[in-house]
């Protein structure tokens, strides 16, 4: 216990998780994301579920801080490609997508929450839910939880204060309540089973009392305030509580008789109707998760599902009092180990059977003759059960019964210092002392009937319905006459846990099984320290020691007698009177080992055995016996490649030089070349920087000598052209004034010929004038009129005078434009 299994395990659906997230992705991933609620994926809801089982179904206990408090199989499902399709495809690997998954529970161990030990805690939730916000409080039940702690309830009240890593505090509040919502447990629902979780610390506060009426000592609550609490979560009236609690009733032929309880009976009534509860809250979970968890459709590649599943069962316990859950588990550890040794040594233990070989003690790890003590026709199981059906069974009769019958057991340990009601076995881990009182209580389970009526009528849908179907199977119609044995202890919680386990048995044979063995390193739980002492016992109650010792002495290697003869033949040549070939490989190959193999011996916890044992088919070799067969092997072909390799080494050393020579060789040439070539460039470098200075050189001088050829041309040609243009210089002068003194005569007659035009003009202009005004004044004097004149005669001088005025002006224009013609005519010429 406190090993580790849990985490492990948490650790292992991490892994497959994340493998499935990094996986190609495929239509079919589309469809799963958007279908699912609340956003979250088939990996998301399976991985949510591992807070939810911590939360409700794990507890501190003295070696562990979360101990799982139930056993837990968790079965993955997977939707497998068809192997051919995905070759068709070109995957060497079928894709596999994570279609759901399902949880099967084992033996819920809620005796915790009526119950702890010293130092250790019920169920997470508990403290969780107390350490929640006052407004979820508020939402819950205000009057019974806010400003409340742990120490305000029974229940919860002899228990350290310290967290643990914020698993049983509020820290991880909102953790489940998220939880619990991906899993459809959210608003009524939610509260509903909160208020189931109130009603069970309820039921913890009540203290009953006794009292006297009529002579007759009968028990009464005795605490009217938490009763008020309880009717009000419960909503179930105060009477019909008190009377259920405190008042039995039964059918005795034909007649109802009701009895008064005493306080201690009424108060395991009450821890019992708590426990039951809670169970059932439990269950509901569980019921849920697989609900969101579990594939709603057929595989989409074949007719199954593929499956990994992950088994976290409780760890092996011993504790300084050891009870019905103790043996229980212990129980299921040592299923768990029969099966393990089945899986590694049944086999091995079968072929050596089978080949005529000494079978090595196997008892050392058998554990037959524990689980025969535990299950078998006369063993604990079934004096168990058969006290159970009693109607009066007491613990002391079961104890005396069980080791009176297995008396002669050598798992069954016989101490006179036992008291009548304490036994002991002797488990393949350890040997355990048990205490058996409440054994029959525990195995029965049994709520009273009218506990049971009462929880029936809570208004807390989710106890009125969980307790109705309860009521409804133990209300199933009975068969007349007597009972079979197996009919009537099959409702036993050992004989459904037996049942359970021998499914989960099933199971575990149809798949291939891994096995993970947790160690705990230190007792303190405290991080990298190894406490050796503890750790080898670990291993030592394991029973992984006493398997390495089996190891050891069994035969790890074997070899058919054909290989021997094959692999090792050749070595008969070291011994002179080895004789093989008798037609026998069998005796061929047995003288062959015994001469390989002489002197040669293994130990055993009998003392010195063969190092080899020979049986039909093969031969089988104790541990190092074949290495050493193998180690002279091994001499022999390294000598006879040492030869190989001296005469190897020369030829290929020659090969070596002779090709080293040639690359030598050519490199010397090559070397000489690129030294001719270097040299080669350096002198036509050198005769190419001398040519260039001489060319340079010639070039100079004859750029010199070129200058001065063309100063002297410059010279000649500027004195030849001096005179020229001097005598041009003279005579252009001279044209110009001429040219100024012809263009002035020439401007003096256009002068004198326009002022003649324009005196020509204004003696017209004049002229007509002085005929116009001549020829008014003789028609009209003062504004009268002198003479008669025609008035068609004087329109026509009018008309006269206006055509003449109109000639002159287009005459002057057309003299204008030959003047100007004739001058731009003189102007081409010039």
């Amino acid at each position: 216990s406190g090993a580790g299994k849990t985490e492990t395990i948490k650790i292992v659906m991490n892994h497959l998780a994340t493998v499935e997230g990094t996986r190609p992705s495929s239509p079919l991933d589309l469809v799963k994301s958007t279908s699912s609620e609340h956003g979250a994926g088939t990996v998301e809801r399976v991985l949510r579920a591992n807070p939810l089982f911590e939360a409700f179904g794990n507890a501190k206990t003295l070696r562990n801080d979360n101990s799982s408090r139930f056993g837990k199989f968790t079965q993955l499902q997977f939707d497998v490609e068809d192997h051919d399709l995905a070759q068709r495809e070109g995957r060497h690997i079928p894709i596999c997508e994570l279609a759901g998954s399902k949880c099967i529970t084992y033996l819920l161990e809620k005796s915790r929450v009526v119950s702890v030990s010293e130092g250790e805690r019920t169920f997470h939730i508990f403290y969780q839910m107390l350490g929640a916000p006052d407004t979820d409080k508020e939402q819950i039940w205000k009057e019974g939880l806010v400003g409340f702690d742990t120490s305000d309830f029974a229940y919860l009240r002899n228990v350290p204060a310290n967290n643990i890593d914020g698993l049983a505090s509020g820290d991880n509040w909102s953790e489940t309540v998220d939880a619990l919502s991906i899993f459809g447990i959210h608003d009524d629902l939610f509260l509903h089973l909160m208020r189931s979780l109130c009603v069970i610390l309820q039921l913890g506060n009540l203290t009953f009392g006794m009292d006297v009426v009529e002579g007759e000592e009968r028990s009464t609550i005795s605490s009217p305030d938490v009763l008020s609490k309880l009717s009000s979560i419960m909503g179930v009236s105060e009477q019909e509580i008190e009377s259920a609690m405190t008042k039995r009733s039964f059918s005795m032929r034909g007649e109802e008789v009701t009895i008064a309880l005493k306080d201690n009976e009424a108060k395991d009534g009450c821890d019992a109707l708590a426990k039951e509860i809670y169970a059932r809250v439990f269950d509901l979970l569980v019921a849920k998760i697989n609900d969101r968890t579990e594939p709603r459709s057929s595989p989409t590649h074949g007719t199954d599902y593929g499956t990994i599943s992950l088994l976290d069962i409780f760890g092996f316990e011993s504790f300084t009092v050891n009870r019905f859950e103790q043996l229980c588990i212990n129980y299921a550890n040592e299923r768990l180990q029969q099966k393990y040794v089945g899986d590694n040594f049944q086999a091995i233990k079968s072929e050596y059977e089978d080949e005529g070989i000494n079978v090595f003690d196997f008892s050392l790890i058998d554990n037959s003759h524990v689980m025969e003590l535990l299950e078998g026709k006369l063993g604990l199981i079934t004096q168990l059960n058969e006290e159970c059906v009693k109607k009066n069974g007491e613990d002391e009769n079961f104890v005396y019964k069980f080791n009176l019958v297995n008396s002669d057991s050598s798992s069954l340990i016989q101490n006179p210092l036992h008291r009548n009601y304490e036994f002991a076995v002797r488990h393949y881990a350890a040997p355990i002392k048990y205490d058996a009182r409440k054994f029959i209580e525990r195995n029965l389970d049994k709520i009273p009937a009218d506990l049971l009526k009462c929880a029936c009528k809570s208004t807390n849908p989710l106890i009125q319905e969980e307790f109705q179907q309860l009521s409804s199977k133990l209300e199933a119609p009975k068969s007349a006459g007597p009972k079979k044995r197996s009919e009537a202890t099959k409702h036993f919680v050992v004989t459904k846990f037996k049942q359970q386990l021998t499914s989960l048995m099933s199971l575990i044979e149809d798949s291939r099984t891994r096995y993970i063995r947790c160690v705990k390193p230190n007792k303190s739980s405290r991080p990298k320290i190894m406490d050796h002492t503890h750790t080898v016992s670990q291993l030592e109650s394991a029973g992984l020691v006493t398997a390495i010792i089996i190891s050891r002495e069994s035969f790890p290697n074997r070899l058919s007698y054909e290989l021997v003869l094959e692999r090792f033949r050749f070595l008969s040549y070291k011994f002179d009177d080895c004789r093989l070939g008798c037609g026998n490989v069998r005796k061929d190959a047995e003288e062959l080992l015994n001469h390989l193999l002489k002197g040669i011996s293994a130990d055993t916890h009998s003392g010195k055995a063969k190092a080899f044992a020979c049986g039909k088919t093969k031969v089988y070799f104790r541990a190092g016996a074949l290495e050493m067969i193998e180690t002279i092997r091994q001499e022999h072909y390294a000598k006879a490649a040492i030869r190989l390799q001296a005469w190897i080494r020369p030829i290929s050393l020659k090969q070596i030089y002779q090709k080293a020579r040639r690359g030598i060789i050519l490199l010397q040439s090559e070397v000489r070349r690129l030294i001719a070539s270097k040299s080669l460039a350096k002198k036509l470098r050198s005769a190419l920087v001398i040519q260039c200075f001489f060319r340079k050189t010639l070039a100079s001088m004859e750029i010199t000598r070129r200058r001065e050829n063309h100063a002297a041309t410059i010279i000649q040609t500027r004195w030849r052209g001096m005179k020229p243009r001097v005598e041009f210089s003279n005579i252009r002068v001279k044209t110009i004034q001429i040219q100024s003194m012809a263009r002035m005569m020439m401007a003096k007659k256009t002068v004198s010929f326009k002022r003649k035009e324009r005196e020509e003009q204004c003696a017209m202009d004049t002229r007509m004038s002085i005929i116009q005004q001549n020829f008014d004044d003789a028609t009209t004097v003062g504004g009268g009129t002198v003479f008669s004149v025609d008035e068609g005669l004087l329109e026509e001088v009018e008309t006269m005078f206006e055509f003449l005025r109109k000639e002159i002006v287009v005459l002057r224009k057309k003299n204008t434009k030959l003047k100007k013609e004739l001058a731009e005519s003189e102007s081409d010429k010039r």
